[in-house]
């Protein structure tokens, strides 16, 4: 677009943006966006404009119309800390989440005290798994603004995850001094009154009872009265909450997922077992005598599975020992991911590259790892991720030399505890919301597990999730050795790391009440309602020895 700079064309801007700024001024958003919508379209382009403009695609759903407009303000105006701001929301709402933080970074080292930016800076660390540099960060934004009731809830939220109840009620109450009937602080203190169910129960219908409760906390409010009703020993009841939870999620993200033309978990898994299915040991070339850049760790340890099925705790009782440094959940193959794990020919493409072509993976892998902040040198390294169970065909190619810890536990407890958690939503947790559905992700994946066992051979050590719970010492000291750790007696205090907030995952809560067997057969109370899962699910409960009944 050529804009028009002489003397008139300036004054149309002049007044353009005073327009714009008087109606921001008088709280008439509407009326702001209308004015910046003309004053672009007639070739008046100004910061101000492009940002009120971002904020309309942003409302419509066009978030990337609004990136587009937010980066031309920025090249406009590029000490302007609050484009940089909505910039990284932006990005963060893209689930771009590396990019936001590096963005809101930018925004606060032009304006250190720019509250909104620490605010959306830990709410982005939040759901990268950061759980403790996303304390900090909210802290900070309330130090700075302290009537941020938001920001005091979401550390409320926080403490509550880490089993805090103490610090919780405290945070939580500061929450409701500041917004009586504040959604998020009623929630974090639901959920340290499980011991009390019914003063739980009572608190969550009154939140729900709320007109103005927006339709995502609604969806929350049901999961966690639901949580309540389980604890409470009443699994009908429980069940159908979880069921409206999962309903209401369902409805507000099924555009994201299951647009037209989009493709599913279940359709890349789908093509990604047919591939596998169609691989010979001829067509899998991997060149295991080949020379090949030094790996920076002593040992190099994989630990997959699927989600609920006790990497976690695995990961965490490993992580006390002093020789070993993890990795949890973090995206680490995604320039292998972009290359050959799109399509049929792209995947054909990795089976058939020999060693001296992946290098450049391999190093994109280690940047990757050390840009999270871990440092494998010299360490048993592990990365715990349980859907790289998908990524598979990337592992065995790029590191035939690692180990495999390959978590099992009922697929039953798995099912229902990925059915009822809340998890951030992306394309492999949508399909969580539905309980068929989820049984059917869990058979694919164990089934693409399965095919490449009979591929290649790997170092693989299966854990067994209610061995490691009922028979510690025994089952830990079987993980050392496979890893070639010495045994460490520190390791049973594992539940330390998850109450400092060092635990990402959604089980973080589980963890910090250290060794327990809770979790163990709770499928039971849920026989009936697990029936439409049971014939995907059979298979793997025989193969993997547990019994039917």
């Amino acid at each position: 677009m050529t804009t028009d700079v002489g003397p008139s064309a300036q004054k149309r801007q002049i007044s353009i943006v005073e327009a714009v700024t008087q109606a921001i001024r008088g709280g008439d958003m509407a009326t702001a966006k209308n004015l910046a919508r003309r004053g672009l379209s007639a070739g008046v382009e100004h910061p101000l404009l492009l940002n009120i403009r971002a904020l309309s695609h942003e409302d419509e759903g066009r978030l990337e119309d609004a990136l587009a407009d937010l980066r031309r303000a920025h090249i406009l105006a590029p000490q302007d800390f609050s484009i940089l701001n909505a910039c990284g929301l932006c990005l963060a709402r893209l689930s771009r989440l590396d990019e936001a933080v590096e963005c809101l970074d930018r925004a606060l080292a032009i304006n250190p005290n720019f509250g909104p930016a620490w605010y959306n800076r830990g709410w982005t660390l939040e759901r990268l798994g950061e759980t403790a540099n996303a304390s900090e960060a909210y802290l900070k934004s309330v130090e700075i603004n302290p009537d941020n009731a938001q920001g005091w809830a979401n550390l409320a939220h926080l403490a509550a995850r880490r089993g805090d109840g103490p610090e919780t009620r405290r945070l939580a109450e500061a929450t409701l001094a500041l917004q009586p009937g504040h959604p998020t602080a009623i929630l974090a203190l639901a959920a340290v009154e499980l011991a009390t169910p019914e003063v739980a129960e009572s608190r969550l219908r009154g939140l729900l009872a709320q007109t103005a409760l927006t339709a995502y906390d609604r969806a929350l409010a049901l999961g966690q009265l639901a949580d309540v009703l389980d604890a409470a020993d009443r699994p009908s009841e429980a069940f159908a909450a979880y069921s409206q939870s999962n309903a209401a999620f369902r409805s507000l993200a099924s555009s994201r997922f299951e647009a037209p033309g989009q493709r599913t978990m279940a359709d890349t898994l789908n093509w990604l077992i047919s591939w596998a299915e169609s691989l010979t040991r001829e067509s899998w070339i991997v060149d295991s005598d080949a020379p090949r850049s030094p790996c920076p760790c002593a040992t190099h340890v994989f630990m997959i599975g699927f989600p609920r099925s006790g990497t976690t705790l695995a990961e965490s009782v490993l992580t006390r020992h002093p020789d070993i440094i993890s990795l949890e959940e973090k995206n680490t193959f995604d320039a292998a991911v972009l290359d050959f794990l799109r399509d049929r020919s792209t995947a054909s493409r990795l089976a058939a590259m020999g060693d001296r072509g992946l290098e450049f993976y391999r190093d994109d892998y280690w940047n990757r790892v050390r840009s999270f902040g871990a440092d494998p040198s010299g360490k048993i390294f592990i990365d715990k991720h349980p859907f790289n169970t998908l990524k598979i065909a990337l592992i065995y190619k790029l590191f035939p030399a690692a180990k495999i810890i390959f978590c099992v536990r009922d697929p039953r407890d798995v099912v229902l505890s990925c059915f009822r958690r809340r998890f951030d939503l992306n394309s492999s947790m949508y399909e969580f919301l539905d309980l068929p559905r989820t049984a059917r992700l869990y058979d694919r994946t164990m089934h693409l597990a399965t095919v490449f066992r009979g591929i290649q051979k790997f170092d693989e050590h299966r854990l067994v999730y209610e061995k490691l719970v009922q028979n510690f010492e025994a089952e830990a000291k079987s993980m050392c050795d496979f890893i070639g750790a010495d045994w460490s007696p520190d390791l049973i205090n594992f539940s330390s790391r998850a109450k400092g907030g060092g635990v990402a995952s959604a089980s973080s809560a589980q963890i910090a009440r250290g060794l327990y067997q809770d979790g163990i057969g709770h499928w039971k109370r849920y026989r009936e309602q697990l029936a439409p899962a049971m014939d995907t699910l059979r298979p793997w409960i025989e193969r993997f020895g547990y019994a039917l009944d």
